[in-house]
């Protein structure tokens, strides 16, 4: 078994029981690590290990080579299962607390007040989640990805105001926002009368990054933009 490359020993998991609880063995330190490394907690190790172990499988049965590297696909499919299940869990002792509350509200321990926090962030997690896959999907259609997002931001301040700018002379112009929708390209022959032509090419993607932030539903994303993004032009 140990001379088989880890996707052909993923493959033959797939319809041989016995070489699937082997690759379950052999990955045991991995499955472990992944459960350790889980940040929420509220189930016990054990719960945590078995979801893990399951998932583990589940991600033999599923993954193809068109996924990347089985050891990546399989961590985020581990990670995926896990947070299901605390989420499941917090969202089952909110009902309860909303349901205590409301037969005494001014019995609130202390041990509720950690458990709806917990769960408060549990559910504001899974949004940000969904909100960056969303997102992602759209600029994956004008182009770009986070990946190539993070490689392309501007690293200085300066940079990044005139990107900001930039993004808030098309939010503002009517015109060119649409134009800049439709083709979803920046129009940067047209920008290029008011900003320096080799800022707009280097920072086209952060530019249309805000644009597309600003114009779609992402509150949880969008909280993370500088708070000046609609910017004031400064007193000369």
């Amino acid at each position: 078994m140990n001379l088989l490359t880890l996707t052909e020993k993923v493959s033959l998991a797939k319809s041989d029981k016995h070489f699937l609880n082997a690759l379950l063995l052999d990955y045991m330190p991995f499955i472990k690590k992944c459960v350790a490394s889980s940040f929420f907690k509220s189930q016990s190790r054990a719960d945590n290990l078995t979801d893990a172990m399951l998932a583990f499988a589940h991600s033999v049965q599923t993954y193809n080579q068109e996924q990347g590297a089985f050891i990546q696909y399989a961590a985020t499919v581990i990670r995926n299962r896990l947070f299901d299940s605390v989420r499941k869990e917090l969202s089952a002792r909110k009902r309860f607390f909303s349901f205590s509350t409301l037969i005494n509200e001014k019995d609130t321990t202390w041990e509720t007040e950690i458990s709806l926090q917990a769960y408060n962030k549990a559910e504001e997690e899974e949004k940000l989640s969904l909100e960056i896959e969303e997102i992602n999907s759209e600029f994956a259609k004008w182009g770009f990805s986070w990946a190539v997002l993070l490689k392309k931001c501007p690293k200085q301040e300066r940079s990044r105001r005139i990107a900001m700018h930039v993004a808030e002379t098309v939010r503002q112009d009517a015109d060119l926002l649409a134009d800049t929708l439709r083709t979803r390209q920046l129009p940067v022959s047209r920008l290029a009368a008011l900003y320096p032509k080799k800022a707009l090419e280097n920072y086209r993607h952060y530019i249309i990054a805000l644009i597309i932030l600003s114009q779609g539903d992402y509150p949880y994303i969008y909280s993370f933009l500088p708070h000046h993004f609609t910017i004031e032009e400064e007193n000369s």
